[in-house]
């Protein structure tokens, strides 16, 4: 073949700057250069390539990967290069990635755009591309040994960051110097910036004075449009190899908030330990974990903003909210003295009319924050017709504290007295909660957390007990719980206390029975004394406790509208009388008692036949088993009952387990509130909301309240046989 390089033909030639990985040639190019000249030129030069199994792109201004695949692509390239009046053209060489591994074997396949000189494409054997090519010394201080795990690697796009003089930046300097540091992590080598502002950038090999390595970089500012420009590169390396291994010291917090900010915005809540998880999986790189935090923490500040600022934004929140959603109710509190931010309620006029077609119950509960400045977030919480949670009010407070349980409650008390019902609510055995709604709704009955109490009373045994023994404790007081009578409950009692001891008689002196237990406590639970409800609702949102306080607010009220509008649709194509989860649990309940016999006493009352004998008076909802007025729902005695009565069973339903009222609770749709950096605020509060001190949380970020029922454990005494807080060692009784 005839040689490419003709030195009597210089004079007329074009320079082409072929880069492949790290290295550099120069070619000389003429006007009747073939495609398959440029190709044997540059595999006799890369000894480690075939002709076939790479491919080419040339760079102009404005457009930097310009394909170059045939002879009339080589004739397009010499046009341009004559009417850009410049002599060199910058050729990038990639290898070519070969997913068909059964056609390795085969000779040849011709390119689509090939003419009758170009050269034919070969489908190689994995072997030979760059990734895993075992035949080169260098690959092997890579430690591949298959190239489909490094195709997968999304870094190797980061190669074309960097490629010829005159490249456009239109993100200024900062997105220069961030390419630049994924090009230098992707080519295996560092750099040293021997110039560094938004102005200009001048960097260097980090090995020129060691090695007298000439490759460097100049970018500059162009004043007129505010891009940035490379003004001069020098892309060969004369120091040692460049090897791309799994860790590079180019790798920082900034470079890992540019790969991970769509991460964040799509989930805010990723740990850092995932993103170094992620960086070793996908990108075949190994991060430190101070470095994946530092970088989750810029990305989240990009993507949300700062979250001190957050806390300005409320105020206009609060009006926008209050403008686009009449009837809402949204009271924002600052310290008078500091401005800093202390508590935050919101309930949306769309829950306050839905809450009417719901069980009169609120469930109470709340869990630390996540965020920069902590914080708390207090949710109370409903259940639907269909079993669902209800999502009815919430608020963030600084800190918890009575003060702020009292607000809480009184904010409550401001939406719920329209509706001129008693609420029951349910929590954990909180103090400071406990006397707020005391205080605050004196005729409403309150139910403690059977869930709560259960893992409260497994702590008051320590672990030198065998471990049937609490357990038993635990079963013995469920029983009194469930007690239908309070016979039961005193017979019940009496055998807890016997087997528990002192520590159970200690744990049930701050505990009144009114409040846990069904045979004395005075409210309608209708079969909820768990607060399983609550913690639906912290889960729902648990996505947005560490988003900036705004944004968080902003996050559950786009949760509540759209959970309202989706019920809102679900519910207009539903056709039974109950809602379909009550549907499925009255057809359930029926089937059990379809064998049972059943005498009638009068009109209303009969006896239930089934494995004792029950008495059930439909006009009062009452049975003996006291299933039906433990949870509101005919129990399967009243069921039979209502049949042999030949009785519409829907009319002993109540109404908050039917269709129509659920479609009545999430009737009013909640409206959109427009982006605030759209926005100008108008209002009257001129007031800037500073964050509030940050404080250390008391425990683990989502860890429930402490309740007051954890007393110090009694101790028996070993020497004089006394229970109190002495052992046999510091007994000092007279024996």
């Amino acid at each position: 073949m005839e040689p490419t390089l003709q030195s009597g033909r210089l004079d007329s030639a074009r320079l082409a700057q072929c880069s492949y990985r790290s290295v550099t040639l120069m070619i000389a190019l003429y006007e009747d250069s073939k495609y398959v000249d440029i190709c044997n030129e540059i595999c006799s030069r890369f000894k480690e390539l075939d002709v076939g199994s790479f491919e080419l792109t040339y760079s102009i201004p404005e457009h930097p990967n310009c394909l170059l695949q045939s002879d009339m692509d080589v004739r397009m390239m010499w046009m341009c290069l004559e009417i850009l009046n410049s002599s060199f053209v910058d050729i990038s060489v990639k290898d070519r990635v070969n997913s068909n591994i059964e056609g390795a074997g085969q000779n040849h396949e011709e390119s689509p755009h090939a003419g009758s000189n170009d050269v034919p494409i070969h489908t190689t054997p994995m072997s030979r591309t760059v990734e895993s090519n075992s035949a080169t010394g260098e690959n092997e201080h890579l430690g591949n040994s298959t190239s489909h795990e490094d195709n997968a690697y999304l870094s190797q796009g980061w190669r074309e960051y960097i490629s010829h003089a005159g490249q456009k930046f239109e993100g200024g300097a900062t997105e220069f110097r961030n390419k630049l540091c994924k090009y230098a992590i992707e080519m295996g080598f560092r750099f040293a910036y021997a110039r560094n502002d938004k102005f200009r950038v001048i960097a260097e090999c980090f090995k020129k004075k060691s090695d007298g390595c000439n490759w460097h970089i100049f970018g500059a500012l162009c004043q007129a449009n505010g891009f940035f420009y490379i003004r001069t590169l020098n892309n060969v390396h004369t120091c040692t190899s460049c090897i791309r291994g799994p860790k590079s010291k180019m790798m920082s917090s900034k470079v890992i908030s540019s790969v991970i900010v769509d991460q964040i915005r799509e989930k805010p809540t990723i740990k850092p330990a995932d993103i170094v998880k992620d960086f070793k999986q996908k990108y075949g790189l190994d991060i430190s974990y101070k470095i994946a935090w530092n970088g989750t923490k810029l990305a989240k500040s990009t993507v949300h903003g700062d979250e001190s600022l957050s806390y300005r934004q409320l105020v206009w929140y609060r009006d926008t909210l209050m403008s686009t959603n009449p009837g809402s109710h949204c009271v924002l509190e600052s310290d008078p003295r500091t401005s800093r931010f202390r508590r935050l309620f919101v309930c949306y006029g769309a829950c306050i009319e839905g809450f009417q077609w719901c069980r009169p119950m609120l469930f109470i509960d709340a869990t630390f924050l996540k965020s920069k400045y902590k914080g708390q977030l207090i949710g109370a919480t409903g259940k639907d017709g269909n079993q669902g949670f209800f999502p009815f009010a919430f608020a963030i407070v600084d800190f918890e504290s009575d003060e702020n349980w009292s607000w809480f409650s009184e904010n409550l008390a401001k939406v719920l007295t329209s509706g001129g019902r008693t609420i029951t609510f349910v929590s954990d055995h909180n103090k400071g909660l406990i006397e707020a709604v005391s205080n605050i709704f004196p005729t409403s009955h309150h139910a403690f957390c059977l869930d709560n109490l259960k893992k409260n009373l497994f702590s008051i045994y320590p672990a030198t007990y065998a471990k049937f023994f609490p357990e038993r404790i635990v079963d013995l007081f469920m029983r009194c719980a469930y007690a239908p009578t309070e016979a039961a409950f005193e017979f019940d009692l009496k055998n807890l206390k016997n087997e528990g001891g002192a520590p159970i008689k200690t744990f049930l002196e701050n505990l009144p029975k009114e409040n846990w237990s069904y045979a004395y406590f005075k409210g309608n639970g209708y079969g909820e004394i768990c607060n399983n409800v609550s913690e639906s609702f912290t889960s729902w949102v648990s996505e947005l406790w560490a988003l900036p306080i705004c944004q968080m607010v902003d996050g559950i009220g786009i949760k509540l509208m759209e959970i309202i509008a989706e019920r809102n649709r679900e519910a207009g194509d539903w056709s039974s009388v109950l809602c379909p989860e009550m549907e499925r649990t009255l057809n359930e309940t029926l089937i059990v008692g379809k064998n049972w016999n059943v005498t009638c006493s009068s009109a209303s009352v009969f006896e239930v036949h089934a494995e004792g004998t029950v008495t059930v008076d439909l006009s009062n909802h009452f049975c003996s088993c006291h299933a039906w007025q433990r949870k509101g729902f005919p129990c399967a005695h009243a069921l039979v009952a209502v049949q042999k009565n030949s009785g519409c069973i829907y009319d002993y339903v109540n109404n908050f387990f039917k269709s129509s009222y659920f479609r009545s609770s999430y009737a009013t749709l909640i409206s959109p509130i427009p982006d605030i950096e759209n926005a100008t605020h108008e209002g009257s509060d001129d007031r800037v909301i500073l964050p509030p001190l940050s404080r250390k949380s008391p425990g683990p970020m989502a860890k429930k309240l402490k309740s007051v029922e954890k007393l110090p454990r009694a101790i028996k005494c070993g020497r004089c046989g006394a229970v109190g807080r002495h052992n046999k060692k510091t007994c000092t009784a007279n024996i």
